[in-house]
């Protein structure tokens, strides 16, 4: 296993487990009260440490980040140690006043999270009231108005496909640059019987397909698709795994994964409090996913014509469908592609 190669390029900093949401797919399973999360001096001496391992960008995300009232002051003190940050958001207590704060901080970029083009449907996958829908839109045309470049991000499960065409119309009639579909990967809440039940791919591959290949034809606005998808048409590549080697994610009670698809005790590297986070990026351990031999995948794996090209996809969602890293992508859209022109 070898060690972590150049710089972590971008790294997620979950710099609080509070929410003022209890979204039922939460994969770092946020609740209204904060747990043991970091204070502002840890929060400082992390950064410091995040500077001199080459840090480029924090992703700053929770739970809810503004539910931190130090969240400006760390930005500041990050952007004074040369890194740039992005929050990522659900907004509800996104007014103009906390804009305002967020870009005299040094913000230039916000993630929005959104899962339902009307109160309705956002109420069924994140539980919000319409008052706080129509707080969400009042903060993305505000955050418009003050200049931030504006990435809206979509969890996408079976139950909320059928929407996903108008959650492209609303990122575009509000002026998003891009909307990042996330897939469904059972973890944290997410992991729960009755949410899989709810969002679980392997019932609905055909329309997830369809749709795929027409947001993709789509030119009007950006539509990215992450690594819970796996990969994608047209063109069905997938990028090498920088878990532990690019990046890494922090949680706010100090422990570090080598991703995000990683939020298993199985995975988690070491914690801040106890070790030095120089010490845990240098760790084998930390680069031992994108070190992963491909060629132990099992079944239809071993005999893809596309293999070469997609690496067997992401292998941490791999796991959380499966409990197996060496397990076949349950929801290949290749090989879904592969059966269908088969049958024909």
């Amino acid at each position: 296993m070898p060690q972590p190669k150049g710089n972590p390029r971008i790294i997620g900093f979950e710099i609080t487990s509070q929410c003022n949401l209890t979204c039922p797919h939460c994969f770092s399973a946020a609740g209204k009260r904060a747990y043991n999360d970091m204070t502002t001096a840890e929060c400082k001496l992390v950064i410091d440490t995040m500077a001199r391992i080459g840090v480029e960008t924090i992703g700053w995300t929770g739970g809810e980040p503004l539910l931190r009232q130090d969240l400006e002051e760390l930005i500041a003190y990050a952007k004074d140690k040369r890194i740039k940050s992005t929050v990522t958001t659900n907004a509800v207590l996104l007014d103009e006043k906390r804009a305002q704060s967020l870009k005299d901080s040094g913000i230039r970029a916000l993630q929005i999270s959104l899962d339902g083009s009307t109160p309705e449907r956002n109420w069924n996958m994140r539980r919000t009231t319409d008052e706080e829908f129509y707080k969400i839109i009042e903060a993305i045309r505000i955050s418009r108005r003050m200049g931030f470049k504006l990435i809206l991000a979509t969890m996408l499960g079976f139950e909320n496909l059928d929407d996903a065409p108008a959650m492209i119309a609303l990122a575009r009639r509000e002026g998003f640059e891009a909307i990042r579909f996330c897939g469904y990967t059972p973890i944290g809440r997410g992991k729960h019987r009755n949410i899989r039940e709810r969002l679980d791919f392997a019932q609905g591959l055909e329309r997830l397909f369809a749709f795929i290949q027409e947001s993709q034809a789509d030119e009007s606005i950006t539509a990215v698709f992450d690594p819970g998808f796996g990969p994608v048409p047209p063109g069905y590549s997938f990028h090498e795994c920088m878990a532990g080697l690019e990046t890494f994610y922090l949680k706010g009670n100090g422990n570090v994964y080598p991703c995000t698809n990683l939020l298993n005790d199985k995975f988690c590297v070491g914690n801040i409090r106890e070790k030095s986070l120089e010490d845990i990026w240098n760790s084998p351990e930390m680069s031992a996913m994108a070190a992963l031999p491909r060629d132990q995948i099992d079944g239809p794996c071993t005999s893809c014509d596309n293999f070469y090209n997609c690496h067997g996809a992401c292998r941490g969602a791999a796991f959380a469908h499966t409990g197996n890293l060496n397990a076949f992508f349950p929801v290949c859209l290749y090989h879904f592609a592969r059966q269908s022109a088969t049958r024909r």
